[in-house]
């Protein structure tokens, strides 16, 4: 699946029109060409069911303050078959930004729960969200975090019977001893 991705996205770069990206006419007048979003860490392993917080950074690294920004994240599924609802991973997965100046940076902490077995890829998109500059572009996208979730083992009915068998052998026997020992002493 990345390759494919990595393929369209080479496709888009190759057949866009010469000196698009660099226009000053496309340069975004709020800041945001400037601006980057990282995470804490690159890597997750987890269970199901397990419960862990990111962090990414948002830098203003650009010469022109942005607007208000809006974080967004994301969960993707690397695992074939397996359906992801990104609102169960997250409670909250959009978040604020107040504007942010030349230099300067914010943190946003993302509380997560692994919902599904297998392999994830965790990222945040950032959207220009100022008065003047809501619902346009650039987008800022982070590197993904890779996140490994193992299943939880269950105790499954074939795997009790050993349970059932042994835990009423070792207190009859226990209680056999005891009853010895107390015949012995009396």
């Amino acid at each position: 699946m990345r390759p494919l991705f990595a393929l369209v996205g080479m496709l888009l770069v190759l057949t866009a029109p010469a000196g698009l990206a660099a226009s000053p006419a496309n340069a975004a007048p709020d800041g945001m060409d400037a601006v980057e979003v990282t995470f804490d860490r690159n890597r997750v392993s987890t269970v199901l069911g397990g419960r862990f917080t990111l962090q990414t950074r948002i830098v203003n690294s650009g010469g022109v303050p942005t607007e208000a920004i809006l974080a967004h994240l994301n969960v993707a599924s690397l695992t074939r078959d397996v359906y992801v609802d990104p609102e169960d991973w997250s409670a909250e997965r959009s978040k604020e930004v107040a504007p942010l100046r030349q230099g300067k940076s914010s943190s946003v902490s993302w509380d997560i729960q692994a919902v599904n077995a297998g392999s994830f890829d965790v990222y945040v998109v950032l959207l220009p969200n100022g008065a003047s500059t809501a619902s346009k572009g650039p987008l800022v996208v982070s590197p993904p975090v890779h996140l490994e979730v193992a299943g939880r083992r269950t105790l499954s009915p074939g795997g009790a019977m050993p349970v059932v068998i042994v835990v009423p052998l070792l207190l009859g026997l226990v209680a056999a001893l005891a009853r010895l020992r107390v015949r012995r002493t009396g």
